[in-house]
């Protein structure tokens, strides 16, 4: 598909329409890079779950609770086991 659009002006943005054959949800996140030849790409950015990431996986919490300084002082109010 191959349509012309004309960039806009809107307050401090500037504005590319979307032609309607474009299919994506309303609300969809793109990061969009310039190319030396004046080119414009946007990518969709997708959605990473920072939880099941290598560097969560491997970051050491229980150092960070003998870091700071906050963490000393807890103490548990049930049957919480801190290690």
């Amino acid at each position: 598909m191959s349509k012309e659009v004309r960039l806009r002006k809107s307050g401090n943005s500037l504005i590319l329409t979307v032609p309607s054959g474009v299919k994506d949800k309303v609300g969809a996140k793109y990061s969009v890079s310039t190319k030396e030849d004046g080119t414009i790409i946007y990518k969709p950015v997708k959605h990473v779950n920072v939880f099941s990431t290598k560097k969560f996986m491997e970051h050491d919490f229980h150092k960070d609770m003998e870091e700071i300084s906050e963490t000393m002082e807890l103490r548990p109010v049930g049957r919480e086991k801190l290690q």
